[in-house]
């Protein structure tokens, strides 16, 4: 599997064979390779190399791969590391990335793992180099305070709505798919009227069963039912003059229906259990991704509240409708997860914003922003690429796995073959020996000079992987090497 750029790479491994395979085997793909069997002369040689993938073992005899991974991130974001060890703890995985490790591979090591590894660093590191690559500029974001980002002529429209609406105290009733961003437009209401000093109230009405739900609304006297131990006041009592939003509102019990048609009518209401009439002027504004005509049509939504509701109607177009505002979601979701998680991702390539506005959305603003997320806290350089997104949208796909397959294909990027199986570093080292003796007839010497081996170690890997001459298993599929 060859990547796009091919950049240096810098092994520092003490085990001098794992060093001479992989030498090999990289540079056979085309990549120029350095090794070094100790930590301290491996890392000083980075100082004289603009950039390169570094193939680092984590415990080596005179430094701590760890302590090394520090090192190399204090050189900037020139190198993607690629820890390799056969001590498989959490402790050292967990420190390896909070450190800025590009990958954590176990031993024996998967050639084909370790390939698409390379791959990916070669890309992130040297694609900015080809002349078809462009990178956008990711904005600094001042407050991690949700903001509703559009460059859209509907959404534009919508926002003078919701400037003549925030002016009154009528009722609002928002429509959309789920993710569109509702309670945003419920939010920007409330600030933007006279009353934005008071409090603003979410209640979700399906994530609370409806034996409960009118408690929460409108509260409860103590020993009204079972488990009232104490008087509670509700959401709307608690919103005093300011603005209740009712998510999902479509998933109101018919019973719950009738209070608080009431409460919009006569703005009074009695707690759970309570005789004492309690007044409300707080504004309601609801939210529903479900037709409620159609509901009242069927009889599951109250017709009368249904027009006290929707007042004023406010539809949330979904995002695969206004594609035009995806880059600028990308770019302020970056920024946004820079200042939260003390970040910096400074680029996106624009082929990964291209790729990003293709794609469906069908969870609307709220996939788009986990994917940006997740895509922020698993990189570890300074830019996002079209990989990264690649990855995350093919782990997607997959749905649940055991965890042992999900942690071994975190990196996916297509290895040109359906019929993929693993390979171990043996298998690579026998596939080395066989093609160079194969290459010089075997003639054990010039074998020697090619693998960088002596004699009496050349002979026992002969034996140990059962190789004969020209009967090599790699003969038929495999064409001899241009050493």
């Amino acid at each position: 599997m060859k990547p796009a750029s091919l950049g240096p790479i810098v092994i520092i491994d003490d085990d001098k064979s794992i060093c001479r395979t992989l030498k090999l085997h990289f540079e056979r793909i085309g990549y120029e390779v350095t090794t070094f069997h100790n930590g301290k002369e491996g890392v000083e040689t980075l100082d004289r190399i603009p950039s390169a993938i570094v193939i680092l073992d984590l415990m080596l005899p005179d430094a701590n791969g760890v302590e090394l991974l520090k090192e190399i991130k204090t050189k900037g974001d020139k190198f993607f590391t690629i820890m390799i060890t056969a001590f498989p703890d959490m402790e050292s995985t967990v420190m390896a990335v909070k450190n800025g490790v590009g990958e954590y591979i176990y031993k024996p090591i998967d050639i084909h793992e370790l390939d698409k590894a390379v791959a990916k660093g070669s890309d992130i590191l040297f694609s900015q180099e080809s002349e078809d690559i462009q990178l956008v500029k990711v904005p600094d974001i001042v407050s991690s305070k949700q903001q509703f980002i559009s460059k859209s002529l509907m959404m534009k429209e919508l926002f003078k709505t919701i400037g003549m609406v925030s002016m009154s105290r009528t009722t609002v009733n928002v429509t959309g798919e789920s993710g569109t961003g509702k309670e945003l437009i419920a939010r920007a209401i409330h600030n933007s009227s006279a009353k934005s000093d008071e409090p603003f109230i979410s209640i979700n009405c399906s994530a609370i069963v409806d034996t409960l739900l009118e408690s929460e609304l409108f509260g409860h006297e103590k020993g009204s039912f079972t488990g009232a131990i104490n008087r509670k006041e509700g959401k709307f009592a608690l919103a005093r003059n300011g603005t209740i939003f009712l998510d999902e509102i479509g998933e109101m019990d018919i019973n719950i229906q009738a209070k608080l048609l009431r409460v919009l009518q006569e703005k009074e209401f009695e707690m759970v259990g309570g005789k004492e009439t309690i007044k409300t002027n707080c504004r309601v504004i609801s939210a529903t991704n479900k037709d409620l005509g159609k509901m009242v049509e069927e009889g599951k939504f109250r017709e009368d509240l249904y027009y006290r509701l929707k007042v004023i109607s406010l539809h949330l177009p979904p995002l695969r409708d206004r594609r035009e505002d995806i880059p600028a979601l990308i770019l302020y979701f970056i920024g946004k997860n820079n200042l939260e998680m003390g970040k910096e991702i400074n680029y996106i390539t624009q082929d990964a914003i291209d790729f990003l506005v293709s794609q469906t959305w069908t969870g609307n603003v709220r996939q788009i922003e986990n994917m940006v997320t997740s895509a922020v806290i698993m990189t570890s350089v300074d830019k996002l690429t079209k990989d990264c997104f690649i990855s995350l949208m093919k782990q997607e796909s997959k749905g649940p796995e055991t965890q042992e397959t999900t942690q071994r294909q975190y990196v996916s990027v297509d290895s040109g073959s359906d019929d993929y199986s693993p390979r171990s570093l043996d298998d690579v080292e026998k596939e080395q020996i066989s093609l160079a003796l194969d290459h010089t007839k075997w003639h054990k010497g010039k074998a020697c000079d090619i693998l960088g081996l002596t004699r009496p170690r050349l002979e026992r890997k002969i034996n140990k992987y059962n190789l004969q001459r020209y009967k090599s298993a790699y003969m038929s599929d495999v064409a001899a090497p241009a050493y």
